[in-house]
């Protein structure tokens, strides 16, 4: 790639200092192109920058497949108008030669934020825009005191010292990378929201570094184009004051304007949580036939759970021969399979069927006579890799990455949610869709632009399996593993990956789940039973619950309270955590999440239909307490925890405008509101609007 200043352009500097405003905070450039944002007077919050510096553009030749990098220098023509500041570059120069494309960026207020947008067009089929980097922020400073950084990896984190940031980037949109194209940074009393609004919900990369030296951030969004044209998507830069609610109300306000989430059946919104079984093995080791999920039925039961996921329930056994989804013989076959879902039915268990919508076993026939259509191609012309392991001793399993920009694909993904319905199922996973963030995909015969990803076309092809499954069975739903709010829209249930789905140094799933309180996702869980503090955990973040059986010491565990060692394990790659296992007996571990849940679903309106306002206008203090609160109605249920392992706390909670109407905990009756908690224990706390 070739770094190439501006040439053959006129600086047009604007004749007297630009301004604008929102309702908090004020945007400057003056006559040498310094822009300054300060919230107030900027006493704490400010940025300071160079319109010089705010893009970088990358130009590639279709002809002989050179790109060249662009930066602005002082080499560019801005100019004002009212309302909006202007920085237009009419003519690129590559290797002396002239390139005919247009550049311009603008600065505007919008939504009472500071909008940066604009577009690229290039006038000549030789050319492309390959690549955007807008806007690049230095000079973000929070001065006077504590400053905090919300990030959106998987359901969110919180940095309290942006010593520990550092510099991170992520892809959109994926938990695996970002969830949600936003971030804030707060100090008491106020923050700085900068998000990008994006309709199209295209991927994109977000930056943000920390300089211990300067006290300062630098941010941007790294966008490919791989096209001639592009309308850049807004990126909203907000001073605010108030708690981090306001930055993710903000981000909701127009995230509303555009798109609409799934409603899901009510017996999701119901759930309690499901158990995750893989049926065969990689090494094609039978753990569970058939007739044995009435055992799984029974397994669900003492953990009270309702839906059963069956994975490597297939002739390939888990993780192999992708895409090839065949119910195997040697488990009992088809109407082996069919009847046992029937009878878990009668039971009142959901069904849940696993699928891979994004890779294919390299070994088998789909793969040698369809992958050239349907894999992603990167840039060098090969297959992007994956490779999974299960066992120690065994090859590990090759895959190419499929994309959903192919039709033979999204039909192969189709022909699986059909096949689902006609086995009984309730449902169908299609792994990885929520996690894996976007690859580009160089396919020139792909509904995409070749250098694009799929991101649009993942949403496209659940949309049409969903439809096409619910125009026979309106109860059936669609689940991915993971989320992000680009899939909200198409998916009824999340099957949880990532960070914030269980106690972390910088855990903070209040984040997207503020956000988005309609998120229904399972806390992720490999093991075949689950702690106190993890079922604790899920309950106060309004998380469904789960177990996993993957192997056979887990089946040991669970039909026979078979304590494991860590031999029973010797040869699997990703055991279970062993630790938590033998922290109690099995029975007992089981007993106390059989009573949380029943608990929960004795409180449904909180813990099954509330909505998720995490600690928005509740007080609480006391050592050790986490709390989140559930609106429901005229009432909000504060779930209180005590985290501590070994010592009752004492604790108040208050809801501004609300009274206090009852207190309840799991197996107990007779709580008083303002009894001091034992440990590592819950209680819910209702009130009930004045």
């Amino acid at each position: 790639m070739f770094v190439m200043a501006l040439a053959h352009l006129h600086v047009n500097a604007a004749s007297e200092k630009f301004i604008l405003k929102t309702s908090e905070a004020t945007l400057t450039i003056d006559q040498k192109g310094n822009l300054k944002i300060a919230q107030g007077k900027g006493e704490i919050l400010q940025v300071n920058c160079s319109v010089y510096g705010l893009w970088k553009v990358v130009l590639k030749n279709t002809q002989t497949q050179r790109e060249y990098s662009f930066t602005p220098g002082k080499n560019m023509k801005v100019g004002q108008e009212e309302g909006i500041y202007r920085m237009t570059v009419s003519d690129f120069t590559a290797e002396d030669q002239m390139v005919p494309a247009i550049a311009e960026f603008t600065i505007s207020v919008k939504d009472d934020g500071f909008c940066f947008s604009g577009s690229l067009k290039a006038n000549s089929p030789e050319w492309i825009f390959k690549e955007l980097n807008y806007p690049l922020m230095e000079g973000i400073r929070i001065s006077g005191g504590k400053c905090g950084i919300y990030w959106p990896v998987g359901l969110g984190e919180y940095y309290g010292d942006p010593g520990n940031f550092g510099s991170k980037s992520l892809w959109y949109p994926a938990a695996q990378g970002c969830a949600m194209p936003w971030f804030s940074l707060n100090y008491p009393g106020g923050g700085l929201y900068v998000g990008n609004h994006d309709r199209s919900q295209e991927n994109k990369m977000i930056n943000l570094s920390y300089d211990e030296t300067k006290k300062s951030f630098t941010s941007g969004f790294n966008t490919p184009v791989c096209n001639g044209f592009c309308s850049l998507p807004d990126v909203m830069v907000k001073p605010y004051s108030g708690e981090w609610y306001k930055a993710s109300k903000y981000y909701r306000s127009w995230y509303n304007k555009h798109f609409v989430s799934v409603t899901p059946p009510q017996w999701v919104k119901d759930d309690s949580g499901w158990l995750l079984a893989i049926l065969k093995q990689q090494n094609m080791e039978v753990m569970w036939t058939y007739p044995e999920i009435d055992k799984l039925c029974d397994i669900a039961d003492h953990f009270n759970l309702n839906t059963i996921g069956l994975f490597g329930w297939t002739i390939g056994g888990h993780d192999h021969l992708y895409p090839n989804y065949h119910p195997d013989s040697q488990m009992g076959g088809r109407e082996g399979l069919m009847k046992a879902i029937e009878r878990a039915h009668q039971r009142g268990k959901k069904i849940i069927l696993y699928a891979n919508g994004k890779i294919m076993d390299t070994s088998t026939d789909f793969y040698r006579y369809n992958g050239i259509e349907t894999m992603v191609i990167m840039e060098n012309r090969q297959p992007q890799i994956q490779y999974y392991i299960k066992q120690k001793n065994a090859t590990p399993v090759i895959f190419a990455q499929g994309c959903t920009g192919s039709e033979i694909w999204r039909k192969t993904m189709m022909d699986l949610g059909l096949q689902a319905v006609s086995l009984g199922a309730d449902g169908i996973l299609y792994d990885q869709m929520g996690v894996m963030a976007p690859q580009l995909c160089y396919a020139q015969n792909h509904d995409h632009l070749p250098g694009m990803s799929d991101t649009h076309n993942r949403n496209d092809m659940i949309r049409e399996i969903r439809t096409a499954m619910k125009k026979i069975n309106p109860d059936f739903i669609v689940m991915t593993e993971a989320t992000n709010d680009a899939i909200l829209k198409e998916i009824d249930y999340h099957h949880g990956w990532g960070i914030g789905l269980a106690p972390g140094k910088n855990a903070f799933p209040e984040l997207f789940r503020y956000t988005f309180p309609e998120l229904l996702e399972t806390q992720r869980n490999p093991n075949p039973m689950i702690t106190r503090t993890d079922a604790n955990f899920a309950a106060m973040m309004g998380l469904r619950h789960e177990i996993e059986t993957r192997y056979a010491g887990d089946v040991a565990y669970l039909l026979k309270g078979t304590l494991p060692k860590a031999e029973d394990y010797a040869n699997v790659a990703g055991p279970p955590d062993l630790s938590k296992m033998n922290l109690l007996p099995a029975r007992e571990a089981t007993a106390y999440v059989h009573t949380l849940i029943e608990f929960e679903n004795e409180n449904p309106g909180f813990f099954r239909h509330g909505k998720f306002i995490a600690r928005d206008g509740i007080n609480v203090s006391g050592p050790d307490m986490m709390a989140n609160g559930f609106l429901k109605d005229n009432k909000i249920g504060v779930v209180v925890w005590n985290t501590s392992l070994s010592e009752e706390r004492s604790f108040s909670v208050s809801v501004p405008g609300y009274h206090f109407v009852s207190a309840a905990e799991p197996g107990k009756k007779g709580v008083e509101e303002t009894a001091p908690l034992n440990e590592n224990s819950i209680r819910l706390l209702v009130f009930e609007k004045d």
